[in-house]
């Protein structure tokens, strides 16, 4: 494991990436779900916290498989509080390193419309009115 990866939780392995979360992570959700922000109920701050969380973790999953299938290799990804580390390692081919670069960034262009749509649904059901 490299050594950034000390003080984190082995959370579980998927498509062959072992998933780390650094313990800081606790310390910070705690506060953050703690200060509640804009919403009056705590359900909803846990929701946006751990919807945080799967974002971030589809971004690094992106340039992990990236790296992959360009023929490198991932085999590990650890989450701090406000983003994430995807430890790859692409082929030396200009090409393959952008490739591995780019796909994290690529995954939340992809986001954008399905959250949009969740958005617009939520709304169109008042979800707002019961924050």
């Amino acid at each position: 494991m490299p050594t950034g990866n000390r003080g984190a939780i082995h959370l579980f392995r998927l498509a062959g990436v072992d998933l780390y979360l650094h313990w800081s992570w606790f310390l910070v959700a705690f506060y953050e779900i703690q200060r509640g922000g804009r919403y009056t109920s705590l359900v909803w701050s846990v929701l946006e916290y751990l919807s945080l969380f799967v974002i971030v973790l589809m971004h690094e999953f992106g340039h992990a498989m990236a790296c992959r299938q360009v023929g490198g290799t991932a085999n590990q990804i650890l989450l701090w509080p406000f983003g994430g580390v995807a430890y790859v390692n692409p082929p030396q081919r200009p090409g393959a390193t952008l490739w591995s670069i780019a796909a994290g960034p690529l995954v939340n262009v992809a986001l954008m419309p399905i959250l949009y749509a969740a958005l617009a649904t939520s709304q169109a059901l008042g979800w707002q009115q019961s924050m």
